[in-house]
């Protein structure tokens, strides 16, 4: 994924921030150990706090510690969660989608895109593999991974003005993934949640991407908007922000609940301000 959904750090409490960046730092750990020092150039705050809130869903999870070496900090051990099935889980979906966007980008990118698809492409081919290899969790998540693809293309082929029409393949995705993590329980909400983060995230990309696809050509929803693309961009975030909020509060959380809180109610409201603010406030466009 894309890397934005993450905690507003400034209203993390210390304990709050420690424990978030083990739960980082356990994932990282983890895609280098089952799939190879390859695997750990897709970590991103999306997967991390996939893996939190299904260590926070799961009340048969009591997550350890420990300390290990960093190969971003080769000076100081770090704090990290061990590996359990919620970590065990993001690192698979890591995998199997990075498998997909390669294949993407290496079908429909630039002469230099594909150049590094290509070289990309056999380490991600080997890690969908291993992935594939672990049970059926992966295998769900490779299907849906797949169906999401070929329907994203679809509606960029239809070249659709609708945001949640384009939205719609990302959050289908979301909403199949989040449901494994709920062993049964929660399940409507999981899948709601999950198809709004999807359409956050795939939203969120779009207005990011917004001047670059306007100049390259390339299909965005929001290009349709004219100059009030900006703003309708971020109408329909903040929306999608605040039935995200709700839903998260229907949710049974055993731990970890005020990091939840704190990324969905305040970093992802942050995160669209980011993205406006670098493109010069909203009435750019």
């Amino acid at each position: 994924m894309f890397g934005y959904i993450k905690p507003f750090r400034p209203e993390l409490k210390i304990r709050e921030a420690e424990d978030y960046k083990a739960v980082y730092c356990g994932l990282c750990k983890e895609l280098g150990r089952s799939y190879g020092l390859f695997a750990r150039m897709t970590l991103s705050y999306d997967f991390a706090f996939m893996a939190m809130l299904f260590m926070s869903i799961d009340k048969n999870c009591c997550p350890s510690f420990e300390k290990c070496s960093c190969i971003a900090h080769p000076f100081k051990k770090q704090c990290r969660c061990t590996e359990n099935k919620a970590i065990s889980l993001a690192a698979k979906a890591a995998m199997v989608l990075t498998y997909y966007k390669i294949k993407d980008d290496l079908a429909d990118k630039g002469f230099l895109h594909k150049i590094r698809a290509a070289l990309l492409l056999p380490f991600a081919s080997s890690a969908r593999k291993k992935a594939l290899s672990s049970g059926n969790e992966a295998e769900i998540i490779d299907k849906a991974a797949s169906g999401m693809m070929a329907a994203q293309r679809a509606v960029e082929d239809k070249k659709s003005s609708l945001s949640d029409e384009a939205a719609e393949p990302t959050a289908k995705f979301l909403s199949e993934i989040m449901v494994l993590g709920g062993n049964g329980e929660n399940e409507k909400i999981l899948e709601r949640f999950g198809y709004l983060l999807g359409r956050y995230i795939y939203l969120c990309d779009a207005l990011d991407d917004l001047e670059d696809d306007i100049k390259k050509g390339n299909y965005n929803p929001f290009i349709f908007g004219g100059e009030n693309a900006v703003c309708e961009a971020k109408s329909v975030l903040f929306m999608t922000t605040a039935e995200l909020f709700d839903d998260l509060e229907l949710l049974e959380l055993d731990k970890y609940k005020e990091i939840a809180e704190n990324t969905i109610g305040l970093g992802l409201t942050a995160e669209v301000e980011r993205i406006i603010n670098k493109k010069g406030g909203e009435h750019n466009g």
